[in-house]
């Protein structure tokens, strides 16, 4: 009898795929970037070892995550409001000094009438 040769569909090509070559270059990716692939997988899963839930679980108990998410975004809008006083600062010393110089040619302009009335007046008209 013949044997048959096993013919492959596009599907299941698909499905070795997946199965086979994505991990390995999941795992390869994460050693050229120094990580332990491993653990990221299991983070990313949610599924914890042993030695790493006792040591998360002492930091979370000190810190959860929302609430180190809540400072960061404290420290953030602490540097926002401090760039912006310092623009509202730069900003008012910008105005008197531009109202000064309004005031100077205001009064600049008052002499210069003045003048110009005393030349009328010595001209006659």
């Amino acid at each position: 009898m013949a044997k048959r040769k096993l013919q492959l569909t596009a599907f299941s090509r698909f499905f070795l795929f997946l199965i086979i070559f994505l991990p390995s270059l999941f795992f390869g990716v994460s050693y050229l970037k120094g990580e332990d692939g491993v653990q990221t997988l299991k983070d990313m899963v949610g599924v914890e070892s042993t030695e790493s839930s006792n040591n998360d679980n002492a930091t979370s108990a000190s810190k959860p995550s929302s609430e180190i998410f809540v400072e960061s975004d404290v420290k953030r809008l602490q540097d926002e409001l401090y760039e912006k006083e310092s623009r509202l600062k730069d900003l008012y010393q910008e105005n008197e000094l531009l109202k000064k110089q309004a005031d100077d040619l205001k009064s600049d302009l008052k002499e210069v009438t003045q003048q110009l009335e005393n030349i009328k007046q010595a001209i006659g008209q």
